[in-house]
């Protein structure tokens, strides 16, 4: 069992602090990746259209779902262990991104479901871990109880994955299937709606543990915007109210569907509206 999937291959957290705009999750991947943007309005907006949730934003071009690439052989892999990799990683990121009592109502046991061994291990026993950096809640994406629900039954996406072979930073050979994603959800609270914007980066890490299948292990981060700038595991709209939680936003407006900008983002910043 290679040590770092033994030892919880997410021990290498830096930051949770769900921003207004745009909050950084749990970094799994040896950085932290903040968010962006408070709205400052008077009173909560209704943004979007309600039949037309997409029109006007970038995600009215984009697809639904994560779409699997085509597999190939990569390095000692063989075609097989990939698309089987795909497919695998296509359920994880269906289960925390698409499943409805998932996002709005922290039922995430369809994710618990997907995961196995000692990574489905780390992920129980550290649910309620006390600090807060290390805490299992960060893996999936939940949206704080009461305050959203979905409009329309559509969640646009862009972006994609690859396979590649890779090593990790106690020698394990691993198979890596990186994942880079905008994902947009169209919510509502009450009479105030707004589009999350999700900028995902990182990879399921599979590793031979000597069973039939693969391993998988999630090792991801993401930012969301627009959120409120509090500490939580969960993420709570900003629909432009007078009066946002936690930090003040920091930094120039940001565009929340820029992909590359989210990647390196270090503050709670601002966001153009999404």
């Amino acid at each position: 069992m290679p040590p770092r999937i033994a030892a919880a291959p997410w021990a290498t957290v830096l930051l949770f602090l769900p921003l207004v705009g745009c909050a950084p999750a749990q970094d799994l991947l040896d950085r932290a990746v903040p968010g962006t943007g408070v709205l400052t309005q008077l009173d909560p907006v209704d943004r979007v259209d309600r039949d037309a949730p997409f029109a006007g934003s970038p995600a009215e071009d984009y697809g639904l779902g994560f779409p699997v690439p085509e597999a190939e052989a990569v390095g000692p892999y063989s075609q097989e262990q990939v698309e089987r990799s795909y497919a695998h990683t296509q359920e994880l990121l269906e289960a925390v991104y698409l499943n409805e009592d998932a996002v709005f109502g922290e039922d995430n046991s369809e994710l618990t479901g997907l995961l196995t061994g000692q990574t489905l291990e780390w992920y129980l026993d550290n649910l309620g871990n006390k600090d807060h950096e290390l805490n299992s809640r960060h893996l999936p994406f939940n949206l704080t109880h009461g305050t959203a629900e979905p409009i329309g039954d559509e969640v646009r996406v862009d972006g994609g994955m690859r396979a590649e072979a890779a090593r990790d930073d106690q020698g394990w050979d691993y198979l890596s299937v990186v994942t880079e994603y905008t994902i947009v959800h169209p919510v509502a609270g009450g009479s105030a709606s707004t589009r999350l914007v999700t900028s995902h980066f990182g990879e399921v890490g599979f590793y031979d543990v000597g069973a039939e299948e693969l391993e998988a292990a999630p090792m991801w981060s993401r930012a969301v915007a627009p959120v409120h700038c509090v500490e939580e595991y969960t993420f709570t709209p900003s629909y432009g109210d007078d009066h946002p939680e936690g930090d003040q936003p920091k930094g120039a407006v940001e565009d929340a569907y820029d992909l590359e900008a989210s990647r390196d983002l270090e503050q709670c910043g601002s966001v153009r509206d999404t």
